[in-house]
C-alpha cells in the first residue's frame, strides 16, 4: 500500500511539472493578449502644455464622466451599482428626468425601476453595447439603444436608453423617459413572493448586499445540494454505461466512461445551481457576477473533462504503438497531445475572457502579435519540429534502417523531434537536423526490393580477343549461377579501350533488401570474377605512364645546373 502511495505521488509530482510546462508555452502566447486587454482600461491624454481642438476636448470630457455614462453598458451597470449600494440619489444621475423631477420624485422612481430590473427585466445585461455611438438595432432611433424588456402578467415593455447632451460631461446615455412615465404602473403590478409571506419576519426584512437574507441562505444552501444531486446523477449515468459497455463495447465509450466523473460531477453541478438560482430571484446584479463567475467555473470543467479525455486516448495510443513496430509514432502522439493541450487552454482562457467581458478583438489582436512573434523567433525550431513530424508520420526511413544521405551512408540510431542520427559505415555519427532532412533527396537502403551491383573491371592491352571473349561468356555464366543475382538483370559487355586498359562492365541486380548482405554477395562474386581472369591467363591492368627526356633538353638542364654551381663557389 506504501509503495502504491508513494508511486501515486510521484504520478502527481510529474503532472504538475507537465502542466507547469505547458503553462510557460501559453503564458508566452497570452502575454501580449493580456497586456493589450490591460491596456484599454489605461486613459489616454494629452500631456500638459498642449493645445487641444474642439472634437479632443468633447472626447475628454465624455471619457472624463466620473458617472460612466459615455456608453449604454456604463449607464445600466452603473445605476444597477448605485441602486444596489442603495444611493438612490446617485442613481438619479441615470435617468432622463429635469431638475424638478429629479428633485421631488427622482429617488423613488430609481428605486422602482432597480426593482423592475431585479424582478420583471428580459435581456442580456453583458451585451449591452459599450459604444460612445451604441449599435444600430432595427425600429429604434438611432440615438436610442434598446438593451431589454420588462415582462409583467404576459405583457412586455421596451427598456430604451437614450443619447442627450449634457453641459458638463458631454454626450452621455441615460433611461429614456418613455421608460420612466411607464416605471411607477409597471411597479404596482409586481407580485410578492409568496414563499416569502410564510418565511419568518427576520428572513425577509434583513438584507445583505440589497437583497433579503432567505435568498442568499438559500444560495449558499443550494451549492452542497446541487454537488450531490449531480454526484448520484454522475454515478448513475456510470452504472448505466458499463452495463451498456458489457453489452457492446466501444472504445469511445470506454475512454469517457474514465474519464467522465469527476469533471462532469463540477459541470453538472453548475448547471443544477444555476437553474435553481434563476428561480431563486437574485438581484440583476447579483445574477450578472454569478453567471460570469459560473460561466467560468463552466468553461474550466469543460477544459477539464477535455483535458482527462486527450491524457486518456494519449495514453492508450502511445501504448499501442510502443507495443507495435511503429513505436517511434509514440513521439508523434506525445507531441499531438501537447498542443492540442495548449490549444485547449488558449481557447478557454480567450472563453473565460469572453464571459469575464473583456473585449475579445482586442484579445485575438494580441493574441496573433504574440504568435507571430513567438513564430519568429523560434522559426528554425519549428522547422526542425514539423521535419521530425513529417519523418515520423510518413516514415520515411525508421530506427535501424540502413539509408543514403548526401553520399553517406549508414545505420538510423534514433529520431528525435529535432533532429536524426546516423551511424555511417566509417563508424561516426551523422547527426541531421529533421528541418532539413525533410528537404533532403533521402535513399532508404533497407526498404529497397534489390540492390544494385554495378563494376568496370580493365584488364592488360596484352589480352587476346580469344580470352577476352571466353571471359565475356564465363562472368555471365556464373551471374546466372548465383542464387541471388537477378537473371532479367544481368549483362556483362566489352565498353571500350582506356589509356592502360580493355574495359568490362558488369551490371546485375542483387536480390536482397538488407545492406550488410548486399556486401557480402558482392564480395563474394568480385573475388569468383578474380578467378576467372586468372584462369583466362590474363590478368588486371596497371596504369602505367612514360616519361622520355630527350639529349639536348638533357645537355641544357646540365649547364644549368654548372652554372649555378659556379655562382655559388664565387660567393
Amino acid at each position: 500500500m506504501g509503495l502504491n502511495m508513494y508511486g501515486a505521488i510521484v504520478c502527481q509530482i510529474r503532472n504538475v511539472k507537465s502542466y507547469l510546462r505547458y503553462g510557460v508555452s501559453v503564458l508566452l502566447v497570452l502575454l501580449s493578449t493580456i497586456a493589450t486587454i490591460h491596456g484599454q482600461s489605461i486613459p489616454k491624454g494629452n500631456n500638459k502644455g498642449e493645445p487641444q481642438s474642439a472634437p479632443e476636448a468633447s472626447a475628454e470630457a465624455e471619457a472624463s464622466d466620473r458617472l460612466g455614462r459615455s456608453t449604454p453598458h456604463g449607464t445600466a451597470f452603473g445605476f444597477l451599482q448605485a441602486t444596489q449600494n442603495g444611493k438612490y440619489k446617485e442613481a438619479t444621475q441615470y435617468l432622463q428626468l429635469s431638475k424638478k423631477e429629479r428633485a421631488n420624485g427622482g429617488e423613488q422612481i430609481a428605486y422602482q425601476l432597480h426593482e423592475l430590473m431585479d424582478n420583471a427585466f428580459v435581456g442580456r445585461v453583458g451585451a449591452i453595447s459599450d459604444n460612445r455611438e451604441g449599435s444600430v438595432q432595427i425600429d429604434v432611433p438611432r440615438d436610442h439603444e434598446r438593451i431589454g424588456i420588462f415582462r409583467i402578467n404576459g405583457k412586455e415593455t421596451n427598456v430604451d436608453l437614450v443619447r442627450v447632451a449634457d453641459p458638463v460631461a458631454g454626450d452621455v446615455w441615460l433611461f429614456s423617459s418613455e421608460i420612466l412615465a411607464e416605471v411607477p404602473t409597471l411597479f404596482s403590478q409586481i407580485e410578492s413572493s409568496e414563499l416569502e409571506s410564510r418565511l419568518p419576519r427576520f428572513l425577509s426584512t434583513t438584507q445583505l448586499l440589497s437583497t433579503p437574507l432567505w435568498r442568499l441562505v438559500s444560495f449558499v444552501l443550494l451549492i452542497p445540494i446541487s454537488f450531490v444531486l449531480s454526484w448520484g446523477i454522475v454515478h448513475l449515468a456510470r452504472a448505466g454505461q458499463r452495463i451498456w459497455l458489457r453489452w457492446r463495447y466501444h472504445q469511445l465509450l470506454e475512454d469517457v466512461h474514465n474519464s467522465m466523473a469527476a469533471p462532469a460531477t463540477l459541470i453538472l453541478a453548475v448547471v443544477v445551481h444555476q437553474i435553481a438560482v434563476y428561480f431563486l430571484g437574485l438581484p440583476l446584479l447579483l445574477r450578472l457576477y454569478y453567471q460570469r463567475i459560473t460561466g467560468t467555473i463552466l468553461v474550466a470543467g469543460i477544459a477539464w473533462l477535455v483535458f482527462r479525455l486527450i491524457n486518456r486516448w494519449g495514453e492508450r495510443e502511445r501504448v499501442r504503438s510502443l507495443a507495435g513496430p511503429e513505436h517511434r509514432r509514440s513521439a508523434i502522439v506525445l507531441l499531438g497531445q501537447r498542443i492540442v493541450k495548449v490549444l485547449v487552454v488558449i481557447v478557454a482562457v480567450l472563453g473565460m475572457l469572453s464571459i469575464l467581458g473583456f473585449d475579445m478583438a482586442t484579445a485575438l489582436a494580441g493574441l496573433g502579435i504574440g504568435s507571430l512573434a513567438i513564430a519568429f523567433a523560434a522559426q528554425k525550431t519549428l522547422e526542425n519540429l514539423f521535419g521530425g513530424i513529417s519523418i515520423l508520420g510518413d516514415e520515411v526511413i525508421r530506427v535501424g534502417e540502413v539509408c543514403r544521405v548526401d553520399e553517406k551512408v549508414g545505420t538510423v540510431e534514433d529520431i528525435s523531434l529535432r533532429s536524426t542520427r546516423i551511424r555511417t559505415l566509417d563508424r561516426t555519427e551523422l547527426s541531421v537536423p529533421n528541418g532539413k532532412l525533410a528537404n533532403m533527396n533521402l535513399e532508404n537502403l533497407s526498404r529497397s526490393e534489390n540492390s544494385s551491383f554495378r563494376t568496370t573491371i580493365g584488364l592488360r592491352h596484352e589480352t587476346s580477343a580469344d580470352q577476352l571473349r571466353l571471359l565475356l561468356k564465363e562472368i555471365p555464366a556464373l551471374l546466372l549461377r548465383h542464387p541471388k543475382v537477378d537473371p532479367r538483370v544481368a549483362r556483362v559487355r566489352f565498353v571500350g579501350f582506356g589509356e592502360s586498359s580493355l574495359d568490362i562492365q558488369i551490371n546485375c541486380h542483387i536480390l536482397t533488401g538488407d545492406f550488410n548482405e548486399f556486401l557480402g554477395i558482392r564480395e563474394e562474386l568480385l573475388l569468383q570474377i578474380m578467378d576467372l581472369v586468372a584462369d583466362a591467363g590474363t590478368g588486371f591492368s596497371v596504369p602505367s605512364r612514360t616519361v622520355s627526356v630527350r639529349q639536348d633538353q638533357h645537355l641544357e638542364y646540365q649547364s644549368a645546373v654548372e652554372l649555378a654551381r659556379e655562382r655559388t663557389a664565387a660567393k
